[in-house]
């Protein structure tokens, strides 16, 4: 399976194959919607949107001082 790309609300927050491995980056990375996202899947990425329970700029800040 070819890796694609993960957005949530138009950030790149990392890669996934499917849509189980984009949940557990969204674990991962401590993503938590509140409510149910919109989602969808393109030839090259996973797209995410909804209300999040921190500011994703935070949570990629934080995912690159991990990594």
């Amino acid at each position: 399976m070819p890796v694609k790309k993960v957005y949530v609300n138009d950030i790149l927050i990392g890669q996934a194959s499917t849509w189980a491995e984009v949940y557990r980056l969204l674990g991962t990375l401590g993503v938590h919607f509140m409510g149910r996202p919109g989602a969808a899947e393109g030839p090259s990425a996973f797209y995410l949107s909804g209300a999040v329970s921190r500011p994703v700029e935070q949570l990629v800040r934080s995912a690159d001082e991990t990594a």
